[in-house]
Order: C-alpha cells, then sequence, then structure tokens
C-alpha cells in the first residue's frame, strides 16, 4: 500500500493551474520561521522570501498547548491531555497541567529545529481564528528535507491528527 500525505499529494497537483485556481492556494518557498513568545507546535509566525510575516496555524495537527491564557485554553488542554494520556497524577491536576506544558514545550522546541533551514509554505489564506491579537491562516509546511512538517509532528507523538473543514471557516 502506499502510503501518501496530504501535502505531498498537493504538490503533485501544484503545477495543474485549475487545482491553483479551485483551492486558491499559494506556494511561498524559501520562507524563515520568526520565534516569538507565544509560538507553539502548531502555531507560529513565518517570513516568506518577500519579507512579509504571517501567523501559519499548521493544518491537519493539533499539538499541546503550552501557553494556557483563559478558561477556553483550559477546556481544550483538558481534552489533550485526555487525548494523550496525561492523567492527573493521583488527583493533583496541576501535575498532569505541568505535564502537558512540559510536552507542548517539546513541540515548539521540535518546531524551531526543524524549521532552521528556510522550507515552503503552501497556503489559501484560509481563516484559522486567533486569540484576537494575531490573525492565524491554516498551512502546510514542507521542511528543507521535503518533509511535511505537521505528519513528523504526529510520527515524534508531538500532535494529533486534528483539523477542521475548510468549507466551514
Amino acid at each position: 500500500m502506499v502510503r501518501i500525505s496530504l501535502v505531498a499529494f498537493l504538490l503533485m497537483l501544484w503545477p495543474t493551474t485549475d487545482v491553483i485556481a479551485q483551492n486558491n492556494l499559494q506556494r511561498f518557498e524559501n520562507c524563515q520561521f520568526m520565534e516569538t513568545a507565544w509560538c507553539d507546535g502548531d502555531s507560529f509566525q513565518v517570513k516568506n522570501a518577500d519579507g512579509k510575516t504571517f501567523t501559519l496555524r499548521l493544518y491537519g495537527v493539533d499539538c499541546l498547548e503550552s501557553h494556557v491564557t483563559d478558561d477556553s485554553d483550559a477546556r481544550r488542554l483538558r481534552a489533550q491531555r485526555r487525548y494523550f494520556g496525561i492523567s492527573d497524577f493521583g488527583g493533583d491536576p496541576r501535575a498532569s497541567i505541568a505535564a502537558a506544558k512540559r510536552m507542548g514545550n517539546e513541540a515548539r522546541d521540535f518546531v524551531i529545529a526543524e524549521l532552521q533551514e528556510p522550507f515552503t509554505v503552501v497556503t489559501a489564506f484560509a481563516d484559522a481564528r486567533g486569540d484576537g491579537k494575531h490573525k492565524r491562516y491554516y498551512g502546510f509546511i514542507i521542511t528543507s528535507q521535503g518533509d511535511d512538517l505537521a505528519e513528523r509532528l504526529v510520527q515524534m507523538g508531538h500532535a494529533r491528527a486534528f483539523g477542521v473543514n475548510r468549507s466551514t471557516i
């Protein structure tokens, strides 16, 4: 059985003008990771070769939250902890929250390491909803090694496969 990632499939279709037009996909080569205090494993700033900076939310994956700021984030972190099997360690939720945040930081550090070299972004600039301060766009990243970053995050245990249907945005 041949296994192919979604981003690899899209890239195979890339030269087809109809596919680009129908999906409003744009491809940016030679992008750079822009480290910020709030970046995590699935949301961070990138700068394209033209110098435009935007916030990208990796399509198809969800990493553990490392910055819990409100009740919405706390609910999401609880769901993520359940998914990753992080228990309350004897009834102390603070310990499990700390463990989840550590795993979230590991995902962030993995992304930072993977994106040290220029990479490719494929996006339709679909609204990925942000925290109000940073407008985010869904996108795919192909690393300098030719890997789908989202797929690598899942393979390494840093993320769960998770997404939304673009038509609902």
